[in-house]
């Protein structure tokens, strides 16, 4: 039954019922048995204890007679299922489904009608006012149906070639640059050095060239020097970033995902690098990026990102904004994981407004599956215990970080930067406030710690 249970499983229920009126056309299944062995799948497919040899016994008069007849059922509707998802994204791209059908009316040696097809392809095209690979793939493919349709009326001197090598030379390019990039991507997370091909030769073509003036190519243009970093990364991402402000309605939205997610990691990268000033410019690309989709997948936003925008705005003390934005896309959050992101976040937001007791009510009784979601909600709640000067609370709040710790056995720096706020935080509570003398050695020992990410709030305290 694998791969066909989890297919079937996957599919919502509205593309469930497309599938099986898609199975009852005898064009696309012709075997017997097929579309009873889909309806008693459909049935069952919460069943955890389905195999082959039960859905045999429930479908065969005598399984014993046909050992291999539910083997040879599965994958005839294996692939009839492959096939639907197929013709399902086929028919999402207009584009290419026009073009396919010029050709296929070429091959007929139908001239009239393929061009007549041709002409509403290339005006569908124009119209659209996306420009992105999509779009220059496309036209490369309807200028080679064009040319073939002239070479097969025999009017092929009349045809202009140029146009026919300046779509390829874009749309080769483009979808090079775009590859580049992943490489770049890979590399920094595997360390593996790859071979770029005829990149380095697509780099130096474009130097100056007019093709940079297409969005598409440049943003990739940029995108790829921005990743690959040295003196002029800083400029290539500056350009990127106007780029997707300016043109980001152009791309697809898998595209936009792609090229905002590499502007983003750039700014991480910076930012990790102690250069404060991305933090207003990845704030600029988070707000652009929600405004046009880009930053969510399949309609979700995800709760890493839901985070990773909340600590953004709170740094930069972009309340109002920051409580719009929470409140907003709540419901764009999975299902399962909507209730702790929210929490979690409001608590922060609430905590940095410095209303303490509404941000503890969103803290208190939510466990998070994520440990470091977990750890930093605690150590969150014992700052605020300490602010509230409930000192038992935070007594307890700090032993039940280093259980927490040790039973779920958090590792390397994670384990050591905890560790080192409780172990702090402690000696805060010992240390003789009053005393200049004890106050200067406690804050050369903060300053001495060598993980400590909570470093900038435990020197605060101690002044305060």
């Amino acid at each position: 039954m694998t791969p066909l249970l989890p297919i079937l499983r996957a599919l919502p229920k509205d593309r469930l019922r497309a599938l099986e009126k898609f199975l009852h056309s005898p064009y696309h299944v012709t075997h017997a048995g097929v579309l009873q062995l889909f309806e008693y799948l459909k049935e069952n497919l919460s069943a955890t204890d389905l195999d082959t040899q039960k859905v045999a016994e429930a479908l065969l008069p005598d399984p014993s007679t046909e050992p291999r007849r539910v083997y040879h059922l599965s994958n005839y509707l294996l692939d009839a299922v492959e096939k639907f998802l197929a013709q399902e994204r086929w028919e999402t791209q207009e584009h290419i489904r026009n073009a396919d059908t010029v050709e296929a009316l070429r091959r007929l040696h139908l001239a009239e009608p393929a061009a007549g097809m041709l002409r509403y392809a290339r005006k569908r095209l124009h119209l659209d006012e996306r420009r992105g690979l999509d779009f220059l793939q496309a036209d490369y493919r309807l200028q080679t149906e064009a040319y073939h349709l002239f070479l097969q009326q025999g009017r092929a001197k009349s045809f202009n070639a140029q146009e026919l090598s300046d779509a390829q030379d874009v749309a080769f390019i483009c979808e090079k640059l775009r590859t580049g990039c992943i490489l770049l991507s890979h590399q920094s997370v595997s360390k593996q050095t790859y071979d770029k091909g005829l990149l380095d030769n697509v780099l130096q073509f474009l130097s100056g060239h007019r093709y940079l003036e297409i969005p598409a190519v440049a943003a990739y243009f940029h995108g790829y020097y921005a990743q690959l970093g040295g003196p002029e990364s800083s400029v290539h991402f500056s350009k990127l970033k106007a780029l997707l402000q300016e043109h980001a309605a152009l791309f697809s939205l898998a595209e936009t995902h792609d090229l905002f997610l590499m502007a983003i990691n750039f700014c991480i990268r910076k930012i990790n690098q102690q250069e404060q000033r991305y933090f207003r410019e990845i704030f600029d690309i988070y707000q652009t990026g929600l405004e046009h989709g880009a930053l969510l997948e399949d309609g979700t936003l995800s709760r890493w990102t839901y985070n990773n925008i909340t600590s953004t705005g709170l740094r930069l003390r972009e309340f109002e904004w920051i409580g719009r934005f929470l409140r907003d896309y709540a419901p764009l959050l999975a299902e399962e994981h909507r209730d702790g992101a929210v929490h979690f976040n409001l608590a922060r937001y609430h905590y940095e407004k410095n209303d303490l007791r509404e941000a503890m009510q969103h803290l208190l009784h939510i466990e998070y599956d994520d440990v470091l979601q977990n750890l930093t909600a605690k150590t969150i709640l014992s700052k605020i215990y300490y602010r509230l000067d409930e000192w038992d609370a935070l007594e307890n709040q700090l032993d039940s970080i280093q259980i927490y710790i040790r039973r779920k056995k958090v590792l390397g720096y994670h384990r050591d930067n905890y560790l080192a706020f409780v172990k702090y935080l402690r000696k805060l509570l010992a240390v003789n406030l009053s005393s200049p003398v004890d106050r200067e050695r406690f804050r050369a020992e903060i300053l001495a710690g060598p993980v400590l990410t909570e470093r900038d709030w435990l020197l605060d305290a101690l002044r305060n």
